[in-house]
């Protein structure tokens, strides 16, 4: 059986839309549990109406608020399945998309397809664009996670972004392999470690096969958590989750997957450390971030130096904010990210 896991959070909008996707899905043979994060809207209730229409929809309620992770987390203990998939409160699935994945997880660890990223409303018409077309044969391509992971960083992806923990159906034992690496930072990463910037990065490589689909079985509305300016707990959490993630790739001798990863991490804290300069007004949490991200570049900017697959302005970038800071200020901060993040 498939265990499908949504975290509900303040999602009365969106939250129907997601739901009925999954049951009407064409393949059948799954529980839905909805594990609500102490919503203070009518998500909730939204959760109740559908387990008192549908018999394979469970629903959990939090008593305080633990955030996606830990949410993520709840779900996925009490789930019964032996294969495991995740699906964001207000993002849908076109009908055929369990179909396709559940097709090829008997042999293999993880079957994948890709999510397309639409703004608003647009996840509805492209759902009913992809449910009116004629069903036809698929693009498929069987590798190695690691190889998948380094094909995913390497910028040279065919089957779209399939780096989210959602628009995957993963066996229940390749979950509990990655878990046991990554529960041990619940604590110090509780908004990371069952997310996209620890949890996937340490899976891929952890799977022995996994199956890419050319299809768009995962829509996802454009917008949250890490697009506002302001830095969330999720954004400080990717500062120590990179270096997890880099430990982890040294130590199990990814080499090529450490040097692709690498030039983008530091690329991201860069952008990090920006917006917590501009848009941060807690000294304390300034002093802390800022302070970690110096000391992740103290650490890994040679190694991006000398990387043979991080590019250019990833070398570019990493070699001014740590040797020439004022430069950097100039071409990357005021030129490339204040467009960006502009108030």
């Amino acid at each position: 059986m498939l265990s499908i896991i949504i975290p509900v959070y303040n999602s009365e909008r969106y939250l129907s839309a997601c739901i009925a996707s999954v049951l009407s899905q064409s393949y059948r043979d799954f529980e839905l549990i909805l594990v609500d994060d102490c919503s203070t809207d009518s998500s909730p209730a939204v959760c109740e109406s559908f387990a008192a229409q549908d018999s394979r929809v469970r629903v959990v309620r939090h008593d305080v608020n633990k955030g996606i992770s830990n949410t993520r987390y709840d779900g996925f203990i009490i789930s019964q399945g032996e294969y495991i998939s995740f699906i964001d409160n207000d993002d849908i699935l076109p009908n055929r998309a369990y179909e396709i994945m559940m097709a090829d997880v008997g042999d293999a660890d993880m079957s994948v397809v890709s999510a397309e990223v639409l703004n608003g409303d647009e996840v509805e018409r492209r759902r009913a664009e992809l449910n009116a077309a004629s069903a036809g044969p698929l693009q498929s391509e069987r590798m190695s996670g690691l190889s998948a992971y380094e094909l995913l960083k390497s910028g040279n992806c065919a089957y779209g972004d399939i780096g989210g923990p959602w628009g995957k159906v993963y066996t229940r034992e390749l979950v509990e392999r990655t878990l046991a690496l990554t529960l041990p930072y619940k604590e110090s990463l509780p908004w990371s470690y069952f997310e996209d910037c620890l949890f996937i990065p340490i899976c891929y490589p952890l799977a022995p096969q996994v199956v890419l689909h050319k299809f768009p079985g995962y829509l996802h509305r454009g917008g949250g958590l890490s697009c506002r300016n302001k830095p969330t707990p999720y954004l400080y959490g990717c500062i120590g989750a990179g270096t997890v993630v880099l430990d982890f790739y040294k130590e199990r001798g990814y080499s090529r997957l450490y040097d692709l990863y690498i030039g983008q991490h530091l690329v991201y804290l860069q952008s990090i450390y920006y917006r917590i300069d501009r848009f941060e007004d807690d000294e304390d949490k300034r002093e802390k971030y800022l302070s970690l991200i110096e000391e992740a570049f103290s650490r890994y900017c040679g190694d991006c130096l000398s990387s043979s697959s991080s590019s250019i302005s990833e070398k570019l970038s990493a070699f001014l904010f740590a040797r020439i800071r004022p430069l950097w200020s100039l071409l990357v901060g005021r030129m490339l990210l204040a467009r960006k993040y502009r108030q």
